[in-house]
């Protein structure tokens, strides 16, 4: 998978800048929110507070909720989707580079996950936003093995990992997220070769 991977050091100061904005956006949403709900805070506050305007924010994130859960579409370029559907690894390994190549998941999930914990009430739509960003996901999946329901469920096997992998901090570089990934499936795989007979 390391013709996809992105040198850390080859990160333009644009893009790092890129990536500080959308921090601040998240950071000020996730406080915000957590401090007095979702109907309590607009968009427009959260731009003053971090000092961009509403179209830089639309840039980011959709709504103030995947502002405040570091939600963001999956960006499979051309040169992954390629990869991934000529690969002739194992299905599950690559959707683990696939996800962590090209999936953002929230970069600082114990805070999401105490927010949830806080605000009950945003705890389905958390979940209906993380399933619309996994469709473009499942998409690039079906190309390859054929069939909607094996890729759903190819994919959500990872998304468990993810959600493991979310709870333990470590390293965040897609190689890391990737080998994180793969030793929570395998942990899965074990647990449910557990359940036979």
């Amino acid at each position: 998978m390391t013709e996809v991977a992105i040198d850390p050091a080859a990160v333009s100061l644009r893009e790092r800048k890129k990536q500080a904005t959308r921090h601040s956006i998240h950071e000020t949403a996730l406080r915000l929110l957590g401090e007095r709900g979702p109907d309590g805070v607009t968009i427009e506050e959260i731009c003053a507070q971090v000092g961009v305007s509403p179209r830089t924010f639309f840039n980011y994130y959709p709504t103030k909720i995947a502002a405040a859960f570091d939600l963001v579409e999956a960006e499979i370029g051309p040169e992954l989707r390629n990869w991934f559907a000529h690969s002739n690894g194992n299905l599950m390994s690559d959707i683990c580079d696939l996800v962590a190549n090209g999936v953002s998941v929230p970069i600082d999930y114990p805070r999401v996950k105490e927010l949830l914990h806080q605000r009950p009430e945003l705890s389905l739509t958390f979940w209906q936003q993380m399933k619309l960003h996994k469709q473009p996901v499942i998409d690039v999946i079906e190309d390859r093995v054929g069939d909607r329901e094996t890729a759903a469920t190819a994919f959500g096997l990872v998304m468990v990992a993810i959600t493991a992998t979310m709870r333990h901090p470590g390293d965040t570089t897609p190689e890391g997220i990737a080998a994180r990934l793969k030793t929570e499936v395998r942990t899965i795989a074990k647990l449910i070769g557990n359940c036979g007979s």
